[in-house]
Parts: C-alpha cells; sequence; structure tokens
C-alpha cells in the first residue's frame, strides 16, 4: 500500500530502528564514559592513599630521630630502624656512636613533634617530603627548643614506605 505521498508504510518500522540504534549508542557512550570516570575516581583515591601513607612515614620518622632520652638510646634507635632502607640504616650506624657519647655526657632529652609536611608526586615508587618538627631539648647544658626542617627521601618498598636519606635542610629561620 502506498500513502498519498507515494510512500510505502515500512518507513514506520526503519524510523523505530533508528530510534533503537541512537538509543544503543547513547548506552554505549554513557557506559563507557562511567566506566573511565570510575577507573580515573579509583586512580585518584590510590594516588591520595599512596601519599597519605609517605607523608605519614616521613613524620613518624622525624618525630622518632628526634626524639630521646639518654637513659634508653636503644629503644630511640630502634624507632628510626624501624622506618629505614638498609642504606640508612648502615650509615645511621656508623654516625650514631659519636652522637650517642655526646648524649650521653651531657645527658640530653628532646622530644619533637610534627608541625606540617610538604611532599612531592609520588614517581615510580619514590617520593620526597620536608618535615617542620618543633622540638624541644633538656640536659646538663641547658634547655633550648627550636624549629627543624628535615628533607626526606622516601622509596615505596613492597607496600611499605621508607626513609632511604634524611638531611635537616640548614639556612631556613
Amino acid at each position: 500500500m502506498t500513502d498519498d505521498t507515494g510512500q510505502t508504510e515500512r518507513s514506520t518500522p526503519t524510523a523505530v530502528w533508528i530510534v533503537i540504534a541512537v538509543l544503543a549508542a547513547l548506552l554505549v557512550f554513557t557506559s563507557t564514559l562511567a566506566v573511565l570516570q570510575w577507573r580515573r575516581a579509583h586512580d585518584l583515591q590510590h594516588t591520595a592513599a599512596l601519599r597519605r601513607t609517605a607523608a605519614t612515614t616521613a613524620v613518624d620518622f622525624g618525630v622518632a630521630l628526634y626524639s630521646y632520652d639518654y637513659t634508653d638510646l636503644q629503644a630511640a634507635k630502634a624507632r628510626v630502624l624501624r622506618f629505614a632502607t638498609d642504606a640508612y640504616a648502615k650509615g645511621y650506624d656508623a654516625d650514631s656512636a659519636a652522637a650517642q657519647e655526646s648524649i650521653m655526657k651531657i645527658k640530653a632529652s628532646q622530644r619533637a613533634r610534627a608541625t606540617g609536611v610538604f611532599l612531592t608526586d609520588v614517581v615510580h615508587d619514590r617520593a620526597a617530603a620536608v618535615v617542620v618538627l618543633q622540638t624541644a631539648l633538656q640536659s646538663t647544658d641547658g634547655n633550648r627548643s627550636g624549629v627543624t626542617y628535615l628533607d626526606v627521601a622516601l622509596v615505596r618498598q613492597a607496600s611499605t614506605w621508607k626513609v632511604n636519606t634524611a638531611r635537616p635542610v640548614a639556612g631556613l629561620p
């Protein structure tokens, strides 16, 4: 059968198929977009979690490094080494004997509290941080307090962040 314009009635089913095809394309597009957004959100959460744990390790290390009591230096050393790589531990062991002698001589006890941390981006399981520490020292030579800035290089070993190098930043107010 034909209508007044000479077209057959088959154009109506074709229009239905076009609508179905457009809806299917929209479904595929929105599904793909949803998956991409989910993956991006997951990657951002993973990056944020890596940064948080790296920053926490840097802060905990800084507090451990600048907190000690002359009556139990081995416990202080154990706290520091818990956050260190083997490479850092070797250097720390080599340097600690002279420092321990000085600490014992003046009967020093020091407490540190982190007041800030600045962290770089995590790149290939590596990050760097500057930890800001408020320190208070008590000794037979007197008491003093101050602010220390500690530059820390971190590496991720397995799923744990470890300190590979650390040095105080000189020249900051």
